[in-house]
C-alpha cells in the first residue's frame, strides 16, 4: 500500500514510536471512557459490565475479519467489522438491559458485572477452534503487516484512525446529549419519578443510552482487536473495568473533555513507569529512578487505591461536570477577580 506519509514514517526514532504507540493506546481508552460516561456519567446508571462490551466487539470484529480475510479491500473490512462489533455490542447491551435497567444502584452494577464475567469466562472456556480459548484468538492485518520497516507507518495510520474516532464519538455524544432524547435522558437522571409523572418512559430511555454507550464500547474493542493483532480473554478483566471507571471519575461525570485528559494522564504515566530506570528515553518522558519500577508491577493496585482516594476526596473529578472551555474561563475569572466583578 502506498501511503503519503511513508517516509515520515520511517523517520519517526524510538521517540516518535513511543508517543505513537502512547496515543493509539490512548484513544483505546478515551473512546471506553466516552461510551462508560454516556451510561455512568450522563445516565446516571451504575454500570461494571463495560469491559464485557468491549470484549464482544473484539471478538466480533476479529471473528468477521477472519471469516472474509482477502475477500475485501483492507480498509472495507476494518470498517465492515469495525461496525459488526458494534452491532455485537449492542445486541449484548440490549440483552442485559430490557431485564436489568429496572435495578438501580448496587443492584445494576452486580447484574452489569455478572454478565461481563458471563462473557469473558464463556469466551476463556469454550472450545480453542472457536475463540482461542485461554490462548486467543489472532486477528488477521488487513491494513499492513507489521515488520520493523512498515512500524512507523502502521503506527501513524493507527493513530489517525483512532484519533478520528475519539473526535467523532466525542462530538456523537455532545449531540447526543443536547438533543431532546439526551434532554429526557438527564431528565431521568435527575428524577426517575418526577419524570414519569411528565409523561417520560424512564425505562426507554435508559435502554437506548445503555444500548448506544455499548455500542460504543464494542466499537474499541474492535479497533483494539485490529491493532494487537490478537486478543485473549485475560485482556478483558475486572481490573481493566477499574482503569475505565477511573478514567470516567477521574476527569468529571458527564465531562467529555474530562474523559479525554484523564484518559492521557493515566496511560502517560503508566506507559512512562515502564521505562523506570532506563538511561535512553523518549523525548517528554521524564528520568524515573530504577526503585520505581515496583511502581509499574503495582500499578493495577495503584489504580484502584486512586479510584478510593477520588471517591473520598474529589468525587467530582478533575473537571466535575463542566468541560474544558468552562474550565479555562473559571480560572481566567480567579486570576483577575476584577474582570469577574464587572
Amino acid at each position: 500500500m502506498d501511503l503519503p506519509w511513508l517516509p515520515l514514517a520511517l523517520t519517526l526514532g524510538p521517540t516518535g514510536l513511543w508517543w505513537s504507540h502512547l496515543l493509539v493506546t490512548v484513544g483505546v481508552y478515551a473512546l471506553l471512557g466516552l461510551s462508560l460516561n454516556l451510561i455512568n456519567g450522563y445516565g446516571r446508571m451504575f454500570s461494571l459490565g463495560h469491559h464485557g462490551f468491549w470484549a464482544l466487539g473484539a471478538y466480533a470484529a476479529a471473528l468477521f475479519t477472519r471469516s472474509y480475510e482477502g475477500e475485501l479491500p483492507g480498509p472495507v473490512l476494518l470498517a465492515l467489522s469495525a461496525f459488526f462489533g458494534m452491532g455485537v455490542a449492542a445486541l449484548g447491551g440490549l440483552a442485559i438491559g430490557i431485564p436489568c435497567l429496572r435495578l438501580k444502584g448496587d443492584y445494576l452494577a452486580v447484574a452489569t458485572l455478572g454478565f461481563a464475567e458471563i462473557v469473558r469466562i464463556s469466551i476463556q472456556n469454550l472450545p480453542e477452534g472457536l475463540l482461542g480459548g485461554n490462548i486467543g484468538l489472532s486477528v488477521p492485518r488487513v491494513l499492513m503487516e507489521v515488520e520493523p520497516a512498515t512500524r512507523g507507518t502502521f503506527l501513524l495510520a493507527w493513530c489517525a484512525i483512532l484519533l478520528a474516532c475519539v473526535a467523532v464519538v466525542a462530538l456523537l455524544v455532545r449531540n447526543v446529549v443536547r438533543s431532546a432524547r439526551g434532554r429526557t435522558l438527564l431528565a431521568v437522571a435527575q428524577d426517575e419519578t418526577a419524570a414519569g409523572l411528565l409523561g417520560i418512559n424512564p425505562t426507554r430511555a435508559k435502554v437506548a443510552t445503555f444500548v448506544l454507550g455499548s455500542a460504543l464500547a464494542g466499537l474499541a474493542g474492535a479497533l483494539y482487536a485490529h491493532y494487537q493483532g490478537t486478543i485473549a480473554p485475560q485482556e478483558f478483566t475486572f481490573l481493566e473495568m477499574v482503569k475505565m471507571l477511573l478514567v470516567v471519575v477521574l476527569g468529571g461525570l458527564g465531562s467529555i473533555s474530562g474523559c479525554l485528559v484523564a484518559a492521557f494522564l493515566l496511560i502517560y504515566i503508566e506507559q512512562a513507569l515502564q521505562l523506570a530506570g532506563q538511561e535512553t528515553l523518549p523525548l517528554g518522558v521524564p528520568p524515573l529512578p530504577a526503585s520505581w519500577t515496583w511502581l509499574a508491577q503495582w500499578w493495577s493496585v495503584v489504580y484502584a487505591l486512586i479510584l478510593v482516594l477520588l471517591m473520598v476526596f474529589r468525587p467530582r473529578g478533575i473537571f466535575g461536570p463542566r468541560e474544558l472551555p468552562e474550565v479555562l474561563r473559571a480560572w481566567w475569572r480567579r486570576r483577575r477577580p476584577g474582570e469577574a466583578a464587572r
